[in-house]
């Protein structure tokens, strides 16, 4: 991944090589913000260029052999932190795991921490950074660098570390070694320690310009120009998201039949009724509950679009939104409410009762 590959976030890019050349660059550096966003990509062209051996103005020169290594994820001095699963014959460190992983990365650096466990495991798995990963990043910055004037540990999916690990890389960020850098990514930075926070130098990621995901859909996957124009407003800056739905799009048409279904029961307040819908369509599958969820807080914006004039209908991508005209006090608190569901899953409270819960209160404000 280079800079000039990054999808939109032309000022990130250009202030990250400028501070690193510049000698402004801090130690620890946390990319908060969606994967789709483009944390990873952001923290891997920032890596390549700091180890690259002729860089440019604004870019690694591509074609020296550090250069050659990255493209590869085989830099010597580049080393990988990863949540990872228990699994038989594997130990659950980043480096058990070290070759699906750079395939992953290398066919989609946009991809969620969701995507990146169903690749490794069943979805109803759950991942994390364990202690024992610290002891091994401790191992491997306890040598010398072997090609470059800098050593890089990358941290994705950071707010995954249990507390042990957490505690231990807190002690490795208070006392740095020398020419180490540390580039952390997370979706969800209110899930890491504010004492790992406090010793970071937040970069803060936003969405992608619309404008910039069509063009990468129109170039890069001959998507026609009105499909890509109404994908790149439906995915809301999130290039995962577009193109996701590329590839599956039925899959997304039963969602909004599901969230249709969804909303009837919660309306009717007959809880047997959606609790019997609940266990039968989502049963134990945490990702598929929470990529329901993800994309109901779609339709809510789309409908919130349409209603208040902020989007044509011609414009959006599904029709048939169940939702009704809601207000835009009322479209916020049903974001709210489902972007609450969604953290709590992910938290790995009990599913079953998060989403009844969530119904129930979704059944209040429509009425």
């Amino acid at each position: 991944m280079y800079f000039r590959d990054i999808v939109g976030q032309h000022s990130l890019r250009e202030k990250l090589a400028h501070s690193y050349k510049q000698g402004r660059l801090g130690h620890a550096i946390l990319f908060d913000g969606k994967e789709g966003y483009g944390t990873l990509p952001l923290a891997l062209a920032l890596a390549r260029y700091i180890v690259c051996n002729n860089p440019g103005h604004d870019d690694s020169c591509g074609v020296c052999p550090a250069c050659k290594k990255f493209d590869k994820l085989i830099h010597p001095d580049v080393h990988f932190v990863f949540p990872v699963i228990n699994k038989k014959g594997k130990e659950t460190i980043s480096d058990s795991f070290i070759d699906e992983w750079r395939r992953f990365v290398r066919s989609s650096p946009y991809s969620s921490y969701f995507q990146w466990i169903k690749t490794i495991a069943s979805e109803s798995k759950q991942g994390g950074i364990f202690k024992d990963e610290s002891d091994s990043i401790n191992r491997k910055l306890s040598l010398k660098s072997f090609e470059s004037q800098y050593k890089i540990v990358i941290i994705w999916s950071t707010d995954k570390m249990n507390d042990s690990a957490a505690n231990k890389i807190l002690k490795i960020l208070e006392e740095p070694p020398d020419n180490t850098f540390f580039f952390l990514t997370t979706a969800h930075s209110e899930q890491i320690l504010p004492t790992i926070r406090s010793r970071t130098q937040i970069v803060n990621v936003g969405p992608i310009d619309a404008s910039d995901i069509e063009n990468f859909l129109v170039e890069n996957k001959a998507v026609p120009r009105d499909v890509a124009h109404k994908l790149a407003l439906f995915s809301d800056g999130d290039l995962e998201a577009a193109l996701d739905y590329i590839d599956r799009r039925e899959e997304f048409a039963q969602n909004t039949r599901h969230f249709a279904d969804f909303i009837n029961h919660a309306k009717s307040q007959n809880y047997a009724e959606l609790l019997a819908f609940i266990e039968g369509e989502f049963s134990k599958n945490r990702t598929r509950q929470t990529e329901f969820l993800q994309y109901a807080l779609h339709l809510v914006r789309q409908q919130l679009h349409a209603t208040h004039g902020l989007l044509e209908r011609a414009e959006t991508l599904t029709q048939n939104n169940p939702l009704p005209p809601l207000s835009y006090t009322e479209a916020r608190q049903v974001y709210e409410l489902l972007q609450k569901a969604i953290v709590h899953i992910e938290r790995n409270l009990n599913a079953k009762i998060v989403l009844l819960d969530t119904a129930i209160k979704l059944g209040k404000i429509l009425v």
